[in-house]
């Protein structure tokens, strides 16, 4: 079915106690963040369901992290939605750890609200501490000096925002960078010598397969084969000889103290190879170096992570709330449209403990969305069991509250932090019923009933 709605058109919620209708619409909240509570197996799931295909017909973009499964197309057709969404409406991107969709973490944003190279080092620093909470403060010092030089490789600066947009590094390019580093203090050889002894090795063997293959189609015979090969490694051992010698003799030696320049020549290598297995671990995921993700505008862009464990779940659901933010500060700058009446993109977490998780400093990226987002027609939508799996920094910003049945042992916090009376709370009836507030006092409401 084709909709014509746009967002000042109203969404009916359902009817109250007294039969009059509760309708709601964007332009009429201060913020398009909306928070859904309610215990396990009451319908909140379902009612985030309702809400998001009403609000997607009228015109928005939705990134929705799914760790349980409950929102494929399947399930919005289960739910009776299939008059509202169809099944080319979903971008699915599907993390696994075998040839899933990956996020780079260290593309930066294009905009200075994103903080630039600085602010994604930053938060690569703080995923790698998620990816493994061992790592200590001298790897994370380590860190920061190699991506510095990452990026320098790539012609990518801080203070150059036209080179923002160049091919940013993987970790891959990361790795390679600590091998360096490590076979430079390894081998007490400068960066550069250990880089001309690596690359001449890549460039020799892949000569020496090269002529292996051009020779073998000639038929020539193995003997002679092998001596070219030999004659190749010759040649190598001359060139190796020479930048050792280089590095290696009277004058060089007799500088005791004085170093090579290279600021990671007095690293501890125990750290820096503890920090490379890190690195390493991430790589080995593929959740970070496989398929890139493609989000698409207009889409339910359905993040499927049922398939990767809780502390990866963490890793990526920050990286996809960063991306989010940075779309909606990113097309607003460029529309001039700031401010807007309803949202472009509404990021979607039913499981908002996780969220919690991964938000206790103010600037994180949920915590961002939820303060800042309004003004770059962003908003998140949580859903929760109870208060105390949100942020205090969000439980201050959303406009918009879904209350269904609530754990009894939760009812006095509930009926304290949103000023709900506990009467009301005994009268909530799982998946019949939701007290519903859009910035005023609070009505029962039998809901989505159409």
């Amino acid at each position: 079915m084709t909709f014509s709605f746009t967002h000042s058109d109203p969404i009916e919620i359902g009817v109250d106690s007294r039969g009059g209708s509760i309708e709601w619409a964007y332009p009429q909240v201060n913020n398009f963040n909306i928070m859904y509570m309610g215990a396990s197996g009451v319908g909140k799931t379902h009612t985030i369901q309702q809400m998001l295909a009403r609000v997607f017909v009228r015109q928005t973009t939705f990134h929705v992290i799914d760790i349980k499964g409950d929102f494929g197309y399947s399930n919005f057709e289960r739910a009776g939605l299939a008059n509202y969404v169809s099944p080319e409406d979903f971008n699915d991107i599907r993390f696994n750890y075998f040839d899933g969709a990956s996020i780079n973490p260290l593309q930066v944003p294009r905009t200075p609200e994103g903080g630039g190279v600085l602010m994604t080092i930053e938060s690569m620093k703080v995923l790698v501490k998620t990816f493994s909470p061992n790592v200590g403060v001298k790897q994370l010092t380590y860190l920061t000096e190699i991506l510095k030089i990452v990026y320098k490789n790539k012609g990518i600066l801080h203070d150059d925002m036209e080179s923002w947009a160049k091919p940013n590094p993987t970790l891959i390019d990361l790795l390679e960078q600590i091998d360096l580093i490590f076979n430079a203090v390894t081998s007490g050889l400068s960066s550069e010598s250990v880089a001309d002894i690596m690359n001449d090795i890549g460039k020799t063997k892949r000569k020496a397969s090269k002529e292996v293959a051009n020779m073998r189609a000639l038929e020539e015979e193995e003997v002679v084969i092998a001596d070219k090969v030999n004659e190749l490694a010759s040649g190598l051992i001359d060139s190796i000889t020479a930048i050792i010698k280089k590095q290696i003799n009277l004058e060089a030696v007799s500088k005791t103290g004085v170093g090579n320049g290279d600021v990671w020549e007095y690293w501890s290598k125990e750290s820096l190879y503890g920090l490379r297995s890190v690195i390493q671990g991430m790589v080995d995921s593929r959740l970070f170096t496989g398929n890139p993700s493609r989000t698409i505008p207009g889409k339910i862009n359905r993040y499927d992570l049922t398939d990767i464990s809780p502390q990866h779940q963490q890793v990526i659901m920050r990286i996809i709330a960063n991306r989010v933010l940075a779309m909606g500060i990113m097309e607003t700058r460029r529309n001039d449209s700031f401010n807007p009446p309803s949202p472009t993109h509404v990021l979607v977490a039913d499981e908002g403990k996780h969220v919690k998780e991964i938000s206790q400093s103010p600037l994180s990226p949920f915590n961002r969305i939820g303060t800042e987002g309004r003004g770059y027609g962003v908003g998140i939508w949580a859903g929760v069991q109870s208060p105390d799996q949100v942020t205090q920094d969000l439980l201050k910003n959303f406009a918009t509250y879904f209350v269904l049945a609530t754990p009894e042992a939760a009812a006095g916090d509930v009926s304290r932090m949103f000023g709900i009376k506990p009467s009301y709370l005994k009268q909530l009836v799982p998946k019949d019923n939701i007290l519903f507030s859009a910035g005023s006092t609070y009505s029962l409401v039998r809901h989505f009933r159409d």
